[in-house]
């Protein structure tokens, strides 16, 4: 069998362990790493490569980088790929460049499509409680992640699991199993219709969509809104004045007033929800590190009664 030719396009971290495992594939040539700009990153807002670029360079792989494909159809053309795959690139492909490569385009998506199409799949899960999650490998149309699934694969989701670990748990599948998905696929490129009476969405996240709300929200919902959103855009509350992440908490039984605050032993710090009431662990006051509830009480002479 002959190498096929790949053509990878993706810009978030999510897809290194899979251009990592295909760039050591000898049944692939990745003959393309397709990724968005160098940003400025950091408080000194210096220039720096993303992820998959630097992945892509260690693997000694050609790059290329525009604000938009559409401008790289000639040189996509001239590599004339069997696939084009797709891992969170963050730009809805057009048409005449899914149609290029031989076989055409190839998504991986974080989610058992048609479950929560859209640009957050990962924190979508978690936010809901689900216990199942899983990669969908989809033949791309024009339309978001409504193409046809050519793959899927469960994975189970722990009710202790952040995003940052079960996106991490979510890409080793997808590096695990996209090879051999691939190759089945030229083999045999039989596809399954979603079903579209099935589909549900998830948005972009804003950085505002961290801010808790304890008249509106219990002390579950709270949790695992902490777990889907650290890093970012990160949970936080108003603290005298100023904004206090929460990295960590957990539910406790303990019957408090809605948005009142109690303290145990200097130890312990507890604020009712609207169901249930919410004992914070870790937290990191505006501009200084993250530190225990216990620090962080020594360091208050006064704990506002409601927030």
């Amino acid at each position: 069998m002959e190498k096929i030719k790949i053509v990878f396009a993706g810009t978030g971290e999510f897809g290194v362990q899979t251009l990592n495992a295909l760039a050591g594939d000898p049944r692939f040539e990745v003959s393309c790493v397709i990724t968005g700009l160098d940003k400025p990153v950091g408080r000194k807002l210096e220039i720096q490569e993303n992820a998959v670029k630097q992945a892509a360079i260690s693997n000694k792989l050609f790059v290329l980088q525009s604000p938009q494909i559409s401008s790289l159809k000639q040189k996509i053309i001239q590599i004339n790929p069997d696939l084009l795959l797709v891992v969170a690139f963050g730009e809805l492909l057009p048409s005449d460049i899914l149609e290029l490569p031989k076989l055409g385009a190839i998504n991986i998506h974080g989610s058992l499509l048609p479950k929560y199409r859209g640009a957050s799949p990962i924190q979508e899960s978690i936010l809901n409680g689900d216990r199942i999650t899983g990669i969908t490998w989809i033949r791309m149309n024009k339309k978001m992640d409504q193409g046809d699934i050519v793959e899927q694969l469960n994975l189970n989701i722990k009710n202790t699991d952040t995003y940052e670990e079960l996106s991490a748990k979510l890409a080793k599948l997808s590096a695990d199993k996209t090879g051999g998905v691939l190759v089945n696929y030229v083999k045999s490129p039989t596809q399954t219709k979603q079903d579209d009476k099935l589909a549900t969405y998830c948005r972009k996240i804003k950085k505002e969509d961290g801010m808790i709300n304890f008249q509106l929200e219990s002390a579950d919902e709270i949790v695992r809104k902490i777990r889907a959103y650290t890093p970012w855009p990160s949970c936080y509350i108003a603290w005298g004045g100023k904004r206090l992440k929460i990295i960590k908490a957990e539910v406790s039984e303990q019957k408090i007033d809605t948005r009142k605050t109690e303290t145990i032993n200097g130890t312990k710090l507890l604020i009712g929800t609207k169901e249930k009431s919410l004992a914070l662990l870790t937290v990191q006051p505006e501009s200084k590190r993250a530190m225990t509830i216990e620090e962080f009480l020594r360091g208050q002479k006064n704990i506002p009664e409601t927030l």
